[in-house]
């Protein structure tokens, strides 16, 4: 064997060593065939692999085809210390980029912030188009809801926020649904509280009541809205600023509902009744810019 031959074995035999001593990574298969219909492979990180610091192992999860449809990776305290989160799962669709990423909090970060986990969903694009928070039961009882999720335009910015109640919280207020609204700054223009026939987390649940508080709305800062069983209005409560109220003579109104129609108004100042009036068939429209169910 010449001498350049030899050089590159022993280069070849070196390179493989070096390979082993910084990827050294075990792979062993924990299940043939998982509920993918694939099968699920444990990582384990070993000193000198990339991550080693960050990560203790992960899982990936296949599908039938031998496609990765899902990984758990479980952290480091160390970098649970520093990112939060201690474990989280990547969920992927069937183009392989990531829809949904699973994030779970220790308890002491738990306690401190008062949610235990967090999952953030994203569009085709990589985009983040909703994150969901679950709460403890501690901040759960203090602030009245254990869920909220919030919705992101495609700038990424949030517009909307969703916030479940917790039973206890909606049989003491009579809301069980809570949806906040903001502008391009991030700022609140509005929050409304429904009221469901069926637990918030059930999108089928048939609508009582709506409250909405507006942040500026022209002169009226709260309404409410009242729905039968077929979820028409049956009634409308507004209530006006106080600059409103000196230059109209009233600071709410209630507005009467016919199978959906407007058939009477009662305007009030400080719930005394200031004056009455019925709403005819040619004025079928609804009036103070609210609108009927």
């Amino acid at each position: 064997m010449g001498a350049q031959n030899i050089a590159m074995l022993l280069s070849f035999c070196f390179l493989l060593l070096f390979t082993e001593v910084v990827s050294a990574e075990k792979q062993r298969v924990i299940s043939e065939i998982n509920e993918y219909g694939g099968k699920s492979i444990e990582i384990t990180k070993e000193e000198g692999d990339p991550g080693f610091d960050a990560i203790l192992k992960e899982i990936l999860f296949n599908d039938s085809n031998d496609a990765a449809i899902k990984k758990e990776v479980f952290y480091t305290e160390k970098f649970a210390r520093e990112n939060g989160h201690e474990r989280e799962i990547d969920y992927y669709g069937g183009n392989g980029k990531t829809t949904r990423i699973e994030y779970f909090y220790p308890e002491k970060l738990a306690d401190e912030e008062g949610y235990y986990r967090q999952i953030d969903y994203y569009d085709i694009n990589g985009k983040m188009i909703k994150e969901e928070m679950f709460y403890t039961p501690k901040f759960s009882s203090e602030k009245g809801f254990g869920r909220s999720m919030v919705h992101f335009d495609n700038n990424e910015k949030k517009v909307l926020g969703e916030m479940f109640c917790t039973d206890k919280f909606a049989s003491e207020k009579g809301y069980n649904m809570a949806i906040e609204y903001y502008d391009d700054k991030g700022k609140r223009t509005k929050k409304e509280y429904f009221a469901l026939d069926k637990p918030a987390g059930d999108s089928n649940g048939e609508l009582i009541k709506r409250e909405v508080l507006y942040s500026d709305k022209n002169g009226y800062n709260r309404e409410i809205n009242y729905y039968d069983s077929n979820g028409k209005t049956t009634k409308i409560e507004i209530f006006y600023t106080n600059i409103y109220a000196r230059n109209n003579g009233f600071n709410s109104v209630i507005i009467y509902y016919d199978d959906g129609t407007p058939t009477r108004i009662e305007k009030y100042m400080n719930k005394k009744l200031v004056k009455k009036s019925l709403v005819s068939d040619k004025q079928n429209k609804q009036p103070y810019r609210s609108r009927a169910r």
